[in-house]
């Protein structure tokens, strides 16, 4: 294809079009093994493009889909649920990053507990939990499991095993459900409480 008609199919290509056929062509392809994925995804991007335009893909268009197409992998929009949130406790959103590691859909905690007292870190890392867990997916609720948190404050080094469970119970206004120990929520006092987590931790 020459330079000029390059050109051409450039301009007739609305990148920004483009973004949701090309989300639906990688949920498609995600779907099969994943040594066709490639090929799978050049072959449906260039069936859509000839219906569009008339031309294959050229070589230098494809690059400039693929950048987009990890552009549209890489992405992750916080739920809204937790944006109001943040919101509402004038919390910026760009905090979110300092206490968590978010990458293709996947999320991880980076943060770490300073204060000396394990009753105070445990609260901290369930309230952390649960905002983690409403990070993940839009509909989430800000809860979280009892096992998770045991699991996480031994890492942290604030599990302290004789008052694990009584120092929940000792905190009881934050947390709606304690005895469905796998759905624990957050009252509006955890939620209040989780925005002044949020501060100290991430500092």
């Amino acid at each position: 294809m020459s330079s000029s008609e390059t050109t051409q199919t450039k301009q007739s290509i609305n990148f920004v079009e483009l973004e949701k056929p090309i989300q639906e062509i990688i949920t498609l392809t995600n779907k099969i093994d994943e040594r066709y994925r490639e090929k799978c995804f050049e072959i449906l991007l260039n069936f859509y493009l000839m219906e569009k335009t008339g031309k294959p893909i050229a070589a230098s268009v494809k690059e400039e889909l693929k950048k987009k197409e990890e552009e549209v992998k890489e992405s992750f929009e916080v739920p809204i649920d937790v944006q109001a949130f943040l919101i509402q406790q004038s919390i910026p959103k760009d905090v979110i990053s300092k206490l968590f590691f978010i990458a293709k859909g996947e999320i991880r905690p980076i943060y770490n507990i300073a204060t000396s007292k394990k009753s105070e870190g445990q609260i901290q890392v369930a309230l952390l939990t649960a905002l983690e867990n409403a990070i993940k997916a839009a509909g989430n609720k800000f809860e979280f499991s009892v096992e998770t948190v045991r699991t996480r404050c031994q890492k942290l080094n604030v599990y302290d095993i004789a008052n694990f469970t009584a120092n929940f119970k000792s905190n009881a206004k934050l947390f709606m459900g304690l005895n469905d120990k796998e759905h624990v929520e957050l009252s509006p006092d955890g939620q209040t409480e989780l925005a002044e987590t949020i501060i100290l931790v991430a500092k």
